[in-house]
């Protein structure tokens, strides 16, 4: 799987200590982050079924998942309506 870079911001503690713990660890920060949004993404998959249907569609191209996520509000706004 490619790489991707991207730029955010954190909690400077937050932050701190992920540094640290990657040092300790003797690994990359960005190994560690990945990991991390790993499993926070395996975890909400078992909360959020669309969590899930992220998780199993990441590897799509955007356009087919942009697609997917349109359909799917749109089911559950016909669903609300209907209710």
């Amino acid at each position: 799987m490619s790489k991707k870079s991207f730029s955010t911001t954190m909690d400077g503690e937050t932050l701190k200590a992920l540094k640290l713990y990657a040092v300790k660890q003797d690994r990359a920060l960005n190994d560690v982050l990945e990991e991390a949004a790993a499993a926070y993404l395996a975890r909400k998959a078992t909360e959020d079924p669309d969590a899930a249907i992220f998780v199993r569609r990441a590897h799509e191209p955007i356009e087919d998942c942009l697609a997917a996520i349109e359909q799917r509000l749109s089911s559950k706004k016909d669903e609300s309506t209907y209710k």
